[in-house]
């Protein structure tokens, strides 16, 4: 007789109930909501329940998890498939402080020029408090590739210069989206199209990063930029705010007929 597949649950933040409900997806509170009320009862033997984790949930929701399968009797017959992201992009890598808003994970060099690593989206994540749709937002999508770009500068470029903390400014960005992104397993690809490394104090890059799940493109952007140290970056973006108050204010005191003209 052949073997029957166990059922599969793909498990996902509470932030993605939107997704779960239109899917055979589940949320954390879901799931143990389901527990309790014994939804799972006859599921016997091992293996027969498979949870796949998708994005947005802790090794805390896990451990919340474990233990309600624990009082369910049901942790001998559960398989949870957690998958290995690879280590989190750290902080001078990514340019972000909470690691709540990290998107990247196991950052690899697959040749001279392209790079991949894991999306990675936690529940908590800055851009997903205030999003209702089942997707994940286009802002995502932007801060994804701004961060793949920002750690492959700084991995595998900027280091050779020790002496400097660099800053990154973007000159262009241009963004095509083809398919929505979905809380569950996807990858950030990354290619090197030009790079001028000759002066130390303004580094220029010419990268394309792709989002890509389920072996298809959700979205592609293009992005150029220079890489500054942090005291000449600082120093432009004093003359800049200085410039933009002396603005606003001249404004306010300027006669209303002339600052209407403005």
């Amino acid at each position: 007789m052949p073997e029957i597949a166990s059922p599969t649950l793909i498990v996902v933040g509470d932030r993605f109930g939107a997704f779960a409900d239109q899917t055979s997806s589940v949320t954390v509170s879901g799931l143990i909501e389901r527990l309790r009320a014994g939804a799972h009862s006859e599921t016997t033997g091992p293996g027969a329940l498979s949870l796949l984790e998708g994005q947005g949930v802790t090794a805390y929701d896990w451990d919340r998890i474990r233990y309600e399968l624990k009082r369910c009797g049901l942790d001998g017959d559960t398989v949870i498939h957690r998958g290995s992201r690879g280590r989190l992009g750290d902080h001078t890598e990514t340019h972000k402080h909470r690691e709540s808003n990290v998107l990247l994970a196991g950052l690899t060099r697959s040749s001279d020029r392209t790079f991949h690593a894991a999306l990675r989206l936690h529940n908590d994540n800055e851009l997903q408090l205030d999003h209702q749709a089942s997707h994940v937002q286009g802002m995502v999508v932007l801060e994804a590739a701004r961060q793949m770009y920002v750690a492959v500068c700084e991995r595998y470029y900027t280091y050779r210069w020790p002496e400097h903390r660099y800053g990154h400014v973007f000159d262009r960005l241009e963004t095509s989206f083809r398919n929505f992104l979905f809380p569950v397993e996807a990858s950030i690809e990354c290619e090197v199209l030009r790079v001028d490394l000759s002066d130390p104090q303004q580094l220029a890059f010419d990268l394309e990063v792709a989002l890509v799940q389920a072996r298809l493109r959700c979205a592609t952007v293009r992005m150029v930029g220079t890489a500054l140290p942090a005291p000449l970056l600082e120093r432009k973006e004093r003359r800049g705010a200085e410039r933009a108050v002396r603005h606003a204010a001249t404004r306010i005191a300027a006669p209303p007929e002339l600052a209407a003209v403005e």
